[in-house]
């Protein structure tokens, strides 16, 4: 099954556009890795905010099975997450 994504990230949270459907989804996030560059990478949220085999088309991917980790398709540096200087 595909489905086009829109993914809207707002303060704290995350809504989901799929292609086909009326109701969006909206999840709160755990989580954001950036790349150098600023750009949100990854995702992660806290629930699953997609189907069992379900793939997504577009500028997102998705996987997870206990909760969803989006991740955006085609920009370098995916997981780049800045850390304190002190970070191992």
């Amino acid at each position: 099954m595909m489905s086009d994504i829109e993914v809207v990230i707002g303060d704290g949270s995350v809504t989901i556009r799929r292609s086909g459907h009326s109701a969006p989804i909206v999840a709160q996030v755990l989580g954001l890795d950036r790349n150098p560059d600023g750009e949100v990478t990854r995702i992660w949220l806290d629930r699953l905010v997609h189907r069992p085999g379900e793939a997504w088309t577009g500028a997102w991917s998705v996987h997870g099975a206990v909760s969803s980790i989006v991740e955006r398709v085609g920009i370098g540096a995916v997981g780049a997450c800045k850390r304190p200087p002190d970070a191992p």
